[in-house]
């Protein structure tokens, strides 16, 4: 953890591109993605009248399946991304807040940061869960997933969206993120990046954290 570094992105950040499931909430953690696949699977064979191709059989992660329908079955993906839509709705009924996140989201707006939420899930689920647990009033711009999954982090074309949606400049905006793809997409859009994290990194990378309670204190500590 660069303390250094983290204190000067944060220090010079009046835009946050902010990832949805594990920064602001634990999305699957009640619905799960393995059942959810399971249920698009049995979907999909429904539609298709018999077994679906080999290589989607055993895929446990609605995401990936998304990607792996727009290969091989491309005529379904409209279809089948509304159904992975309906489901991550579902999920975030039943999802709980990131500890620390509110926190954060409160102190950007304290420090007149604007936020946008850049995620790979719905923008329909990350709205119901803002709502929800009364948070849409700290997110000015929801950025969610393409119709065509090839947009999808790392693409940086979600936080391309997001920042032209803030009027963001790209030396004064922060993506906050916990996978890589969070990481690749800010380095393709130049913008910084933090990672949030359960472990320290096995390599060097971006500066990181490992609660959205350190973001909170930082982002909320006096600006020069």
């Amino acid at each position: 953890m660069d303390e250094a570094q983290l204190k000067q992105i944060a220090a010079t950040t009046q835009y946050v591109l902010l990832d949805f499931d594990g920064p602001v909430c634990d999305l699957f953690g009640n619905l799960t993605p393995d059942v959810i696949a399971a249920s698009l699977l049995d979907e999909l064979e429904g539609v298709l009248g018999g077994p679906v191709d080999e290589e989607l059989a055993d895929i446990d992660d609605p995401l990936d399946l998304l990607d792996g329908v727009s290969e091989i079955y491309p005529e379904l993906i409209g279809r089948v991304d509304a159904s992975v839509r309906d489901a991550e709705v579902d999920a975030a009924e039943l999802a709980e807040v990131t500890p620390g996140a509110e926190a954060f989201l409160a102190a950007c707006a304290e420090g007149g940061l604007r936020v946008a939420i850049v995620s790979n899930n719905g923008a329909e689920a990350v709205r119901a869960l803002l709502e929800m647990h009364g948070l849409a009033g700290f997110v000015q711009h929801v950025e969610g997933r393409d119709p065509d999954p090839r947009l999808m982090k790392p693409d940086p074309t979600p936080l391309l969206r997001a920042m032209t949606a803030l009027d963001a400049r790209p030396e004064s905006t922060v993506m906050i993120g916990d996978s890589p793809s969070d990481m690749l997409a800010a380095s393709a859009a130049g913008v910084a990046a933090i990672a949030l994290l359960s472990t320290p990194p096995a390599r060097s990378g971006p500066p990181w954290v490992s609660r959205m309670s350190e973001l909170a204190s930082l982002f909320g500590a006096p600006r020069t």
